[in-house]
């Protein structure tokens, strides 16, 4: 209940000293718009400057909301900018935002420490510095499960004020869906929104394995599968791709890791193989546009009739990058060793861009048997600086 008495504007000039300030405040006033949902409290027969006033004294309050034809006052926890959608035409309302108005109005409480729930009560227009916080709403109800999209007109956070809300999507409801404001500045839940276990369907599809979060669920997606429940399906973005190495044994060329066939027979199938004095060895290819690479495979060699020599497959690194002479961004790391045609997975973390792949590692020759790159598009090659 406001603590004020109303007064003319010509007393209201008189005793707030801002000198003129108010002018900003009216020359910024909204006419014919209102913040719509985001209310604190309301209040009736009051004018406009107290409607203002009642703001200014409420720390929480960003906003207000005046209908001058009933003198109907709503403060609001948020503004347009940080409500936008909730931001409306509505005849014969006047939208007004507490930085447009001089922190005088707040009489003694301009300076108060009240808490962010709390409303500064003072007697206005007086020289007494007295004021008393008290509290004011309940704050943003944030009970795990509840949408308050769905929350009336009328609703309000503010003390002995009523919140209608609905249980978000994942969740199940019991109980009639008010939230009571208590006096005590606590809410009085009458609803319970138990989390629904949305992995009991199966809804990942093509061997993807589910994992219950609480109001949704995951995917994990297994090699070559991606989306929301694992049916897209990924292409391999390396497949004969211009590739290329730091050194060629024999006629071993980068170009075998990335021509799709799949044998491991070293002789046989075509595998790259760097120099035998190469100490520093790598193998990169150009996806000839830019990707977010999600991971990248590697073919090691099989048993042929050298024996079984997949162990030199071992400390290797997979770096990306967006031009040739700069593929240092970590994709992963294979410690190994590698066993006979073993298929080793390299996770990329998240968002990690690039047009080049690069395997590269500091000791012993690299053998790659095939290279598989798998990534969703960022731009085309053609948009490269």
């Amino acid at each position: 209940m406001l603590l004020f008495f109303r007064c003319p504007w010509f007393l209201i000039s008189f005793l707030v000293p801002c000198h003129c300030s108010l002018k900003l405040g009216f020359s910024k006033l909204q006419r014919g718009h209102r913040l719509d949902r985001k209310l604190i409290q309301t209040f009736t027969e009051v004018s406009f400057l107290d409607c203002v006033t009642e703001c200014m004294v409420t720390p929480r309050c960003k906003s207000v909301n005046y209908f001058k034809g009933a003198n109907y006052c709503e403060i609001n926890y948020e503004n347009k900018a940080t409500a936008e959608t909730r931001y409306m035409d509505n005849a014969g309302w006047v939208y007004s935002e507490k930085e447009h108005w001089p922190k005088e109005l707040a009489g003694s409480c301009s300076n108060s420490t009240c808490e962010i729930n709390q409303t500064c009560k003072h007697k206005r227009y007086s020289e007494d510095k007295f004021f008393e916080c008290v509290l004011s709403d309940c704050g943003i109800p944030d009970k795990k499960g509840i949408d308050l999209s769905s929350i009336k007109r009328e609703d309000a956070i503010g003390i002995h004020r009523r919140i209608h809300a609905s249980c978000s999507d994942g969740y199940s409801q019991s109980g009639s869906g008010r939230l009571n404001c208590q006096s005590n500045g606590e809410w009085r839940y009458d609803i319970v929104c138990t989390d629904i276990d949305e992995c009991l369907s199966n809804p990942c599809q093509n061997g993807g394995t589910c994992i219950n979060n609480d109001g949704s669920f995951t995917c994990m997606c297994p090699d070559g599968w991606r989306g929301t429940l694992c049916i897209q399906v990924l292409q391999n973005i390396a497949l004969e791709k211009s590739a290329k190495q730091s050194s060629t044994k024999s006629d071993h060329d980068a170009a075998y890791a990335v021509d799709g066939n799949r044998g491991t027979n070293f002789l046989v199938h075509r595998c790259t193989h760097t120099a035998d004095g190469d100490k520093s060895p790598w193998w990169r290819v150009d996806l000839q546009a830019v990707y977010y690479i999600i991971f990248v495979r590697i073919l090691n060699r099989g048993i042929d009739k050298y024996g079984n020599v997949s162990f030199r497959l071992q400390d290797v690194t997979v770096t990306v990058g967006l031009k040739e002479s700069d593929i240092s961004t970590p994709c992963g790391f294979f410690v190994g060793p590698g066993t006979a045609s073993q298929l080793v997975v390299i996770d990329c973390p998240a968002s990690t861009q690039g047009k080049y792949v690069k395997i590269s590692k500091t000791t012993e020759a690299l053998t790659l048997c095939e290279v598989d790159v798998y990534g969703v598009p960022v731009l085309s090659s053609n948009d490269l600086v």
